[in-house]
C-alpha cells in the first residue's frame, strides 16, 4: 500500500504525526492521504475564520476521533506518547466525557465529523496552548532529571501531568468542547433536513441538490454561519408559506374559467373581437353563398358585432412577478419579533404556491426578469444578493409583450420608478387594469413611484406592511 505520508516514515516524523494520540491502524485499510483532504479542511478553517493555530496532528486527531467508529477510536489510543503526553491525555479525558460516544454516533463515517472536529479544537485551543504546555513539562522533566514521558511507576511524573494539564484542560473544559460540538453538529444536521425538505416540498420533485450542496454545506456553515442561517430562514419561511397558500387559493378557482379568444371550444356567442373571426359558425359563413348582397350583409354584421361564433374559454392563470433585489431578503418593516419572515420568502411561497395550484407562470426580477421553474425559485432563495438592484421596466415590459391573454400580479417592494417611455407604453397598452400589485415596503418605498402611481389609478395595488396585510392582500387579489 502506497502511503503519501507512511507511517514512521521521515515524512511521518516531520508532519508532526508522531504526537498523535492514535496507532497508526485507526486508518484501517486507507492510506493516511485518504483524509488528508479532510484534516487540511479543518486546519484551514480555524486559521482563516477563528485565528488558531491548530497543529497538524491536533487536526487530524480531531477529525479521526470523529470520523471513525467508537470502538476503533478507543482501541487506536496510545496507552502512553512520549512525543506529546498532554495532547493523549487530553484526548483520552474527551473519549471518556459524557457526551462523547453520543456524538460519534451522529459523526461516524460522515462529513459531519469535519463539524465535530473544528469545534472540539476551537473550544480547546482558545483556552490554552497544547504545544506551550508540554514545553513546560519537558523542563519540568529535565529539572527533575527524568525523561519526557516517565514509566508509570513514577508517580511524581504521572502527577506533574495531569496536574498541568488540569489547570488548563480540566474535565469541564474537555467536556465543554465536546458539548460545543455536538450542538454544532445538532444544528447543522437539523437545519439541513429541514431545508432539503423544504427544497423538496416546493420544487415538486425538479430537484435542487445541486445548489443546496453550495449553500447548504458544511463548509458554509463553517466559514460563513450567518450566511447559512439566513438561507435556511429564507427556505424555512418561505416552505411554510408555500404551505399556507396552497390551502388558501379558492377552490373555484382551481376550476374556474373565463371567456377569451384562446383557449378550448365551450359554446356559442355573440361576436366582440375581430379576432375571433376564425371561429365564424357556417351558418353564418354561408351568407358568403348569397352573391354580392350575402357578402355585403356578412361585412355589416362583423362592423356591428352581429355575427355567432363559437365561444372558447381559459382557465384562470396568473402570472406572477416576484422581485429578488436584495432589499426582500429584509424582513418586514411592521414586525417587531426578531424572527420575523423575509418579505421574500413570503412572495415566493405565494408564487410557488399558484404555480401548484392554478399552473401559474412565474417569473423572477431584479434588473432583469426571467420566467422560471419552482428550483429557479428555490435557488433565488439561495443566492439572494443584499446588494442586488431592482428595475420594473423589463417586467412592464414582458407584461406588454404578454399581452390581455392572462392577468399579472407584480410582488415587489416597489423602490424603483420606470422609465418614462416604458410607462407610456405600458398605460397605452390597457394592461394596467390587468396588473395587480402587492406592496411589501421596506424603510426605503413609496406609494409615490411612476408605475405604483399608476396601478393605483385602477384599484390594483394592496399594501402589505406585515404577514397580516399580505394574506389579505392575496385574498384580494385572487378574488377580482
Amino acid at each position: 500500500m502506497n502511503y503519501f505520508i507512511e507511517p514512521k516514515s521521515e515524512a511521518f516524523f516531520k508532519s508532526g504525526l508522531a504526537k498523535s494520540a492514535f496507532h497508526d491502524k485507526i486508518y484501517e485499510s486507507m492510506p493516511v492521504d485518504y483524509y488528508l483532504p479532510f484534516i487540511t479542511s479543518i486546519h484551514r478553517v480555524l486559521l482563516a475564520y477563528s485565528n488558531i493555530h491548530p497543529k497538524f496532528y491536533q487536526a487530524h486527531d480531531a477529525f479521526l476521533m470523529h470520523y471513525k467508529p467508537y470502538s476503533l477510536v478507543y482501541q487506536s489510543l496510545k496507552k502512553s506518547n512520549k512525543a506529546s503526553p498532554v495532547w493523549r491525555l487530553i484526548v483520552e479525558k474527551a473519549l471518556k466525557s459524557e457526551r462523547f460516544l453520543d456524538l460519534n454516533k451522529i459523526t461516524a463515517g460522515s462529513e459531519l465529523s469535519i463539524i465535530a472536529a473544528v469545534k472540539f479544537l476551537q473550544s480547546l485551543l482558545k483556552r490554552a496552548d497544547v504545544e506551550e504546555i508540554q514545553q513546560h513539562l519537558k523542563k519540568i522533566s529535565q529539572q527533575q532529571g527524568a525523561p519526557a514521558q516517565a514509566p508509570a511507576q513514577q508517580q511524581p511524573q504521572l502527577l506533574d501531568l495531569d496536574q498541568l494539564v488540569k489547570e488548563a484542560f480540566s474535565d469541564t473544559v474537555i467536556e465543554e468542547a465536546v458539548k460545543e460540538a455536538m450542538g454544532a453538529v445538532q444544528e447543522y444536521r437539523e437545519a439541513r433536513e429541514g431545508a432539503v425538505e423544504a427544497v423538496s416540498v416546493m420544487g415538486g420533485g425538479q430537484g435542487g441538490e445541486g445548489f443546496t450542496k453550495e449553500a447548504l454545506s458544511v463548509a458554509r456553515f463553517l466559514e460563513k454561519p450567518d450566511e447559512f442561517r439566513k438561507r435556511v430562514t429564507l427556505l424555512r419561511f418561505a416552505r411554510v408559506f408555500f404551505s399556507r397558500f396552497i390551502t388558501a387559493v379558492p377552490t373555484s378557482l382551481v376550476h374556474q374559467q373565463v371567456v377569451s379568444v384562446y383557449g378550448g371550444v365551450n359554446g356559442i356567442t355573440r361576436m366582440f373581437s375581430e379576432r375571433q373571426i376564425s371561429d365564424i359558425l357556417p351558418s353564418e359563413l354561408a351568407l358568403t353563398q348569397l352573391g354580392e348582397a350575402g357578402r355585403a350583409l356578412l361585412a355589416v354584421k362583423i362592423a356591428q358585432r352581429q355575427l355567432m361564433v363559437y365561444q372558447r374559454s381559459a382557465s384562470v392563470k396568473p402570472v406572477v412577478f416576484v422581485d429578488k433585489s436584495g432589499s426582500m431578503a429584509e424582513p418586514y418593516v411592521r414586525t417587531w419579533s426578531n424572527n420575523a419572515p423575509p418579505k421574500i420568502s413570503v412572495a415566493a411561497g405565494l408564487a410557488l404556491a399558484l404555480h401548484r395550484r392554478l399552473n401559474a407562470d412565474v417569473y423572477l426580477f431584479d434588473t432583469e426578469v426571467e420566467k422560471v421553474n419552482p428550483a429557479k425559485v428555490i435557488e433565488a432563495l439561495l443566492k439572494i444578493d443584499a446588494d442586488g438592484g431592482t428595475d420594473i421596466d423589463p417586467v412592464l415590459t414582458e407584461i406588454a409583450r404578454l399581452g390581455k391573454a392572462e392577468y399579472y400580479i407584480i410582488i415587489s417592494d416597489g423602490i424603483t420608478d420606470a422609465s418614462p417611455d416604458i410607462l407610456g407604453e405600458f398605460k397605452k397598452s390597457g394592461l394596467a387594469k390587468r396588473t395587480r400589485l402587492i406592496l411589501v415596503p421596506g424603510l426605503a418605498s413609496s406609494l409615490e413611484y411612476n408605475w405604483v402611481q399608476l396601478l393605483r389609478e385602477h384599484g390594483n395595488v394592496q399594501y402589505a406592511r406585515d404577514v397580516a396585510e399580505f394574506e389579505q392582500a392575496v385574498k384580494r387579489v385572487l378574488s377580482t
